[in-house]
């Protein structure tokens, strides 16, 4: 990965792309920098504070369709014949106390997961549908990264990629993320959709917050 003399590097890289052992570096400089935050804003020793996956209910309040909250914890998001353009999948929402999010990834599962989806490539090819080519996270009113996951879909065998560093939402700051419904493409013309479809994304991150808030490992 090229490294610069200063500038933020926010943007999305396919997992071919990376250099053997870079995503292993990216996720353990992420847990590291947003454990150093916790300690010093929670005023705990690390030994008192847990590092677990995140969840798209509980953590992020994502909706499972347009306005509609979700009431299962699984990465899906139904568009709802919604115009082309920004959607937001949480809403306006506020992090939970004593919680911070870090999110440094997406994974596309379309392929292989839910009605649009396939175990074999070759069908799922003709059969899923890839309505999201954009995701923005705005954290604190202001918007952190905009991510464009159109380069992940050139590699069939995983649809994955990673951000050099990650967007975090503390404790008790508001947040928003949306997704830009992209539409069909007819006679060149972007067209709105006539059926609702699903998108599998998973974003992927960590949470930092103490001991016993949720698990006691």
């Amino acid at each position: 990965m090229v490294q610069t003399q200063g500038a933020t590097l926010t943007h999305l890289v396919p997992l071919q792309e990376l250099s053997p052992g870079a995503v292993g570096a990216i996720r353990n400089q992420v847990i590291k920098s947003t454990v150093a935050q916790a300690v010093r804003e929670l005023n705990l020793p690390e030994d008192k504070l847990v590092v677990r996956d995140v969840r798209p209910l509980l953590d992020l309040a994502m909706d499972s369709a347009v306005g509609t909250a979700s009431t299962s914890e699984r990465w899906g998001f139904g568009d709802a014949l919604v115009a082309i353009g920004w959607i937001s999948v949480t809403g306006a929402n506020t992090m939970g106390d004593q919680r911070y999010v870090a999110l440094y990834g997406v994974r596309d599962m379309g392929l292989n997961y839910g009605a649009s989806g396939s175990a074999t490539i070759p069908v799922a090819l003709a059969s899923y549908k890839e309505i999201i080519s954009f995701i923005r996270i705005n954290v604190g009113g202001a918007d952190k990264v905009v991510w464009d996951i159109s380069g992940i879909r050139a590699y069939q065998d995983a649809n994955v990629a990673f951000a050099p560093s990650a967007v975090v939402i503390p404790q008790n700051a508001s947040f928003n993320i949306s997704y830009y419904r992209e539409g069909s493409l007819e006679a060149g013309v972007p067209v709105a959709p006539t059926t609702l479809e699903v998108a599998w994304l998973q974003l992927v991150g960590i949470v930092v917050e103490p001991r016993g808030k949720v698990i006691s490992p």
